[in-house]
């Protein structure tokens, strides 16, 4: 099988008999699976990224995210926002990645759209289904699989909304929200820099303020 990996200055090995779909899952569930990196399926292609996370323009941009999220779905009651690291499955369309968050809606639980599932390494271990909104946050090593490969491979899945957030070049921050047409994702239009989730019925705005200090801040309305 055709294979792509993106490493930093380490490597995995990639077992011969990982060949489909199936035989990623049960690697997945397998101790010879790394504990480290970001090991996905998508487009029959195993994505492999073990490069190191630069602390600004991704962890602490991705860090902020999660909070306003997390603290947005405590007070509108809409559902669970879940950070970097949970496993994500869409079997049907042969997906599986670890997005830098997800927003599953109480609705998706109930009327079973989203299941939490396990497997040998635990309960619930895996979102398995079509969550509301998935997001990536870009670097350098993910960029063409969060603007190509993932994009088309979320929209197979039946995700609502994607966005994708760029913070690596501070003149010109990057917060984008894809809907979905008929055949693909389209861009949710931008005013002023902001822009409207129609899942959420909010707008946000990313905002980085300079200086010695610079952070991000997500801005909603």
């Amino acid at each position: 099988m055709d294979t792509v990996i993106v490493t930093g200055e380490q490597q995995i090995d990639i077992p011969a008999w990982v060949v489909d779909f199936e035989s990623f899952r049960r690697w997945l569930e397998s101790e010879e699976f790394p504990e480290q990196g970001k090991v996905c399926f998508i487009h029959g292609k195993v994505w492999v990224d073990l490069s190191m996370e630069e602390f600004l323009s991704h962890n602490m941009l991705r860090t902020e995210i999660g909070a306003v999220l997390h603290t947005l779905m405590r007070q509108t009651k809409f559902g669970r926002f879940v950070s970097e690291g949970m496993r994500y499955v869409h079997a049907e369309t042969e997906l599986s990645t670890e997005p830098d968050g997800m927003v599953i809606s109480d609705a998706a639980l109930r009327d079973g759209r989203v299941h939490l599932v396990g497997g040998k390494k635990g309960d619930q271990t895996q979102v398995v289904g079509s969550p509301d909104i998935v997001i990536e946050v870009v670097s350098r090593s993910s960029e063409v699989k969060d603007a190509e490969w993932a994009m088309a491979a979320y929209f197979d899945a039946g995700i609502t909304e994607y966005w994708v957030i760029d913070g690596r070049d501070e003149d010109d921050l990057r917060f984008d929200i894809f809907k979905r047409s008929k055949k693909e994702f389209t861009a949710a239009r931008k005013q002023g820099g902001w822009v409207k989730s129609a899942v959420l019925e909010r707008s946000f705005r990313l905002v980085l303020a300079d200086g010695e200090r610079p952070e991000f801040t997500l801005e909603v309305r």
